[in-house]
């Protein structure tokens, strides 16, 4: 596949994450217990859609249910509910209603969704969640993300000789991982008492809000006086503001540790390989496992042949840590390809803010196409 026909498929791509509506359907058809065609009939309740991480999981889970194991087993059906509780509840009784085998969800609230949820239980269905709720009957699968947060929060810290004003950049409020990940970040702040949060900015989990937010900031303290910066997601375009404002080259761009993004790992290349976006700057490149969304697939599936899983799984020990000592360009961003250790995607091929961690041992079958296109590598 040549550059060009990649850009296209980007340009695609791109498009479709513009117009993703509230619901999005993969199938028609009766939706009895299980499908016409004797398929498990499973759900994806998304909640936020503000990002591009959320389209590269909707892709993702798509991709794996066409997979070889699963196109013959399952029909996907996602809905998008918003920022908004009350839909997602709303949609995901629905579902149940429509005679859902399983629901996947991305919860919008770690407690709202605990009725639905226990609603379904009782009627047979199987709901498997990412990140976490407080209903028992659910299977979640998620990071422990205060431990990430003061994971990431402490690289920063050390950057910055322990010492500094530091910037945090959360994500959505109220969702469990997000207000994990901040509490993580505190903790190490406050076992560093040289280190002063100067500013803490709700990006939502978006690079274009992070821009916005920071630029806010930018009004009243100078690059100059922010130590090291701590992102949900925003690390890319905080990076990036600094080259546009000049700050950079003459100073190095100030430590940052966030998402999976690739433009981000781009960055971390030495200014001098010849690679486009590369500054050589320190970061701390790790997501928040982009790949456990179609994970959620395996799981619920599992569940309905009868097989035994854990009502809550970590994937901690999955998550890797990208920095400029390990960052490294893959060939052609397959699947074989992220399976033999790269972790980067060269310019063109994704947009820059597409998160790169949409490939596990968990997953083994899904590369950039499945997150750019929702299609697996056959």
């Amino acid at each position: 596949m040549s550059i060009r026909t990649l850009g296209r498929l980007r340009h695609v791509a791109l498009i479709a994450l513009m117009g993703i509506a509230v619901s999005i359907g993969f199938a028609t058809g009766s939706a009895d217990a299980k499908t016409k065609d004797g398929k498990y009939l499973i759900y994806y309740s998304m909640s936020y859609v503000g990002n591009a991480w959320q389209t590269e999981a909707k892709n993702s889970l798509v991709a794996m249910s066409k997979t070889a194991a699963y196109r013959d087993r399952v029909e996907v059906r996602v809905q998008a509910s918003g920022a908004n509780a009350q839909r997602q509840i709303q949609q995901m009784n629905a579902m149940i209603q429509a005679g859902a085998d399983a629901i996947l969800a991305f919860p919008i609230s770690p407690t709202a969704l605990n009725g639905v949820i226990r609603n379904a239980c009782k009627k047979g269905v199987v709901v498997v969640v990412i990140n976490g709720v407080s209903e028992p009957c659910a299977y979640i699968v998620k990071i422990e993300g205060v431990a990430f947060g003061k994971r990431k929060a402490q690289w920063v810290i050390d950057q910055m000789g322990g010492k500094g004003n530091l910037v945090s950049i959360v994500g959505v409020p109220g969702v469990s991982y997000s207000e994990d990940h901040e509490q993580g970040v505190q903790e190490a702040v406050a076992a560093s008492p040289g280190v002063t949060v100067v500013a803490n900015l709700v990006g939502m989990w978006d690079q274009s809000l992070a821009r916005v937010r920071m630029r806010e900031l930018l009004a009243t303290r100078s690059w100059s006086e922010i130590d090291g910066v701590v992102a949900g997601t925003g690390c890319y375009t905080i990076s990036l503001m600094q080259v546009e404002d000049g700050y950079y080259p003459d100073n190095p761009i100030i430590p940052c540790a966030g998402e999976s993004a690739n433009g981000g790992r781009l960055q971390m290349l030495p200014a001098d390989s010849g690679m486009e976006g590369a500054i050589g700057r320190k970061g701390l490149s790790i997501g928040s496992g982009l790949w456990a969304v179609p994970y959620l697939l395996k799981v619920s599936v599992d569940v309905l042949d009868g097989k035994d899983r854990d009502h809550l799984e970590y994937y901690n020990d999955h998550v890797v840590n990208v920095t400029q000592s390990n960052v490294k360009m893959c060939e052609t961003g397959t699947a074989s390809d992220f399976a033999s250790g790269c972790n980067t995607i060269a310019p063109g091929i994704v947009p820059p803010d597409y998160a790169v961690d949409f490939w596990s041992p968990l997953t083994p079958e899904l590369g950039f196409n499945a997150a750019l296109l929702g299609e697996p590598d056959y």
